[in-house]
């Protein structure tokens, strides 16, 4: 397996969309152009078609011969659009044009009856557009020719100054779009993080969950419903794997309790077997147990005195403590602190670390359950033992189902005796209740394991931080 992040869906998205989008703004900018190209030489071509017809009309005398001079109106529009003629004959020679038209304006010497030219800027100059319109008179073919400056014709002027300006509103255009865009998708792709945060939230002990289908698209609906049935399989198969466990576990407590009790009857001889039969009646106690957790259920109004839990695990544990030469004692908080939570669950997550200390700690030393409130309210369970500890490295396993480590291989069976179910079973009852269990070192050697519950029970006698009062067993 790589480290490679897996592609982003938003991302490739984004991407063609940018580049869609691009695209779409550059096609459209091209072809505004062209158009806008077009449409201006027709514009051009058509004033200076106009201006033709009326010079036309100017030079036709009333016998149909060509006048000496045009009118004084058609010379005042000329000088309004800055334009020039020049009427030629088919050699070539000005018969009359504007003040300083000495020759043709057309360069190309065109014969066409109507065509477009263009003058190049030269000395200064600048470019001059044309047209030539060929005519009739006195049965002589002449040609009319008139150019203009392209700033003074102001229509075709105007309106490519328009679209130069328009041009750069492109830009912003496109960024404008493509964040939009951008909003529109990441808001679009809510439900699949919606559906993916609902899929991250199922785990062992939620095995009810499903994916939300309320809102979800057509598109992907198919999908959350396929998931939710893989999911209603596999809790099918949850549920049958733990009643199994459950059953067996049920079923095999009767025979193991009559197997101790006949050897018991046998004397010392039993005595070796009915040490491995203890093991496997607390194996069988620890499935149980763990069956239980998966139902948990704790009522709205259900809870427990952490004090009083203390004690009554401290009176179960002590008869084995002192039987293996360990003392037990109960320090902290002598008042009641309840909290929210089931008394079976609790007194067995917390007799399995009592037990778990007992079993390590050396001869002669006392185990200590301390009840105490942290310096934010929280209400704490203290199991305190001056065992060999547990590295730190090991820590993040001791929690692990079977899991027994260099701390459960002893050389004496019957310190241990253990499937490495206890600290399983205390870790999902404190998941179950809400709080967490934690490890650290016991000041002078040993380990420390606390249990921490949610602040939910607000008591208005409760001192704010943790006391030290004590009392033993």
């Amino acid at each position: 397996m790589t480290g490679r992040q897996p592609p982003s869906l938003m991302a490739a998205i984004a991407r063609w969309l940018v580049l869609v989008t691009l695209l779409a703004v550059a096609t459209t900018a091209l072809l505004l152009y062209v158009e806008f190209k077009g449409t201006h030489d027709r514009m051009r071509q058509r004033t200076l078609s106009g201006v033709a017809r009326m010079i036309e009309k100017a030079v036709r005398g009333p016998d149909d011969r060509l006048v000496a001079a045009l009118p004084d109106s058609v010379r005042a529009m000329l000088r309004v659009n800055a334009a020039s003629f020049a009427i030629v004959d088919g050699d070539g020679r000005l018969l009359l044009g504007s003040d300083g038209v000495s020759g043709p304006l057309d360069p190309t010497g065109s014969d066409r009856s109507h065509a477009v030219f263009r003058v190049p800027a030269r000395d200064g100059e600048p470019a001059l557009y044309g047209l030539s319109r060929r005519i009739e008179v006195d049965g002589r073919r002449l040609w009319i020719q008139v150019v203009s400056g392209e700033e003074e014709l102001h229509i075709e002027w105007l309106l490519e100054e328009f679209v130069e300006h328009f041009g750069w509103i492109w830009l912003p255009f496109a960024l404008v779009l493509i964040l939009v865009n951008l909003v529109i998708i990441h808001r679009g792709l809510r439900p699949l993080r919606r559906a993916s945060a609902g899929a991250a939230a199922i785990g062992p002990d939620s095995v009810s969950e499903r994916l939300p289908e309320e809102g979800m698209p057509r598109e992907v609906l198919p999908l959350v419903r396929a998931v939710n049935q893989a999911l209603d399989r596999l809790e099918a198969g949850y549920r049958a794997q733990r009643s199994f466990i459950a059953d067996a576990a049920h079923e095999l407590r009767t025979p193991l309790a009559v197997l101790d009790a006949h050897l018991a009857l046998i004397g010392t001889p039993g005595a070796p077997i009915r040490a491995d039969v203890a093991g496997m009646t607390r194996l069988v106690d620890q499935l149980l147990d763990l069956a239980r957790l998966d139902a948990l259920r704790i009522a709205p109004g259900e809870t427990v005195d952490l004090t009083a839990l203390a004690v009554e695990v401290a009176t179960h544990i002590a008869p084995l403590a002192l039987d293996r030469r360990r003392g037990i004692e109960v320090i902290g908080r002598q008042d009641a602190l309840p909290v929210r939570g089931a008394h079976d669950p609790l007194f067995r997550a917390l007799r399995n670390l009592v037990e778990n200390a007992v079993c390590h700690a050396p001869a002669d030393s006392t185990v200590s359950i301390e009840v105490a409130v942290s310096a934010t309210g929280e209400p704490l369970l203290r199991v305190i033992d001056r065992g060999p500890g547990i590295p730190p490295a090991l820590r993040s396993r001791v929690f692990e189902r079977f899991w027994q480590g260099g701390r459960d291989r002893t050389t004496e069976p019957t310190e241990s005796g253990g499937a490495g179910l206890g600290l399983s079973i205390v870790a999902r009852t404190m998941a179950a209740h809400g709080g967490s269990v934690a490890i650290a070192d016991t000041p002078g050697g040993g380990t420390t394991f606390t249990l921490r519950f949610p602040l939910q029970l607000r008591r208005t006698a409760a001192p704010p931080a943790e006391n030290a009062a004590a009392g033993g067993v």
